[in-house]
């Protein structure tokens, strides 16, 4: 059975390791072998913080610990974390389009959709959009290695011009309502 309490405390031991990215992302996918438990774990818990589909668990200067459950038809920005992110999905599937941003202008590198049981490491220079292809919800662990609200320096890119902004969560919430499809 799966104990949110214990995998926040697993994931902080972790921060100790040279590589805790790697170490993480082996808790993510144990955790995730249980998707109901995982469910389970997050709609009981008793001291989480909430912004738009994301549910935190954890938050402080070394580690993010979220569930983000994303609508059928969602869409985000490209946009960055600055740190390192290890993704697992427990329900449904992320598709991730990944970006590189050089010389003033993204390019689009690649993407990979994940699917129930897929975890994902983005290293801290990633810039990457998500969007939820299917007609349900689709739900994933999310550890990022910070907080993932007050980090300074984070950057999205207008989906419309793919001119680089400062990270905004209003202004990301607009856009993810414009572009997506619900």
């Amino acid at each position: 059975m799966f104990d949110l309490q214990q995998f926040i405390g697993e994931c902080q031991s972790a921060l100790e390791d040279p590589k805790p990215a790697q170490r993480i992302e082996a808790l993510v996918k144990e955790a995730i072998s249980d998707p109901n438990a995982v469910r389970a774990a997050f709609v009981n818990a008793k001291s989480v913080e909430r912004q738009g589909p994301i549910t935190f668990a954890w938050r402080d200067t070394s580690l993010s610990v979220a569930d983000v459950t994303t609508p059928p038809g969602l869409k985000s920005p490209a946009h960055n974390h600055k740190m390192w992110a290890v993704i697992g999905v427990y329900d449904g599937q992320e598709h991730n389009r990944f970006y590189r941003y050089e010389d003033g202008d993204l390019h689009e590198k690649g993407e990979r959709l994940l699917k129930e049981g897929d975890v994902a490491v983005l290293g801290p220079e990633a810039v990457h959009a998500i969007a939820n292809p299917l007609p349900k919800n689709s739900s994933a662990i999310h550890v990022y290695g910070g907080d993932l609200v007050e980090r300074s320096n984070r950057s999205m890119w207008n989906p419309h011009t793919y001119e680089r902004e400062d990270y905004d969560i209003t202004q990301l919430i607009k856009y993810v309502t414009e572009i997506s499809a619900f």
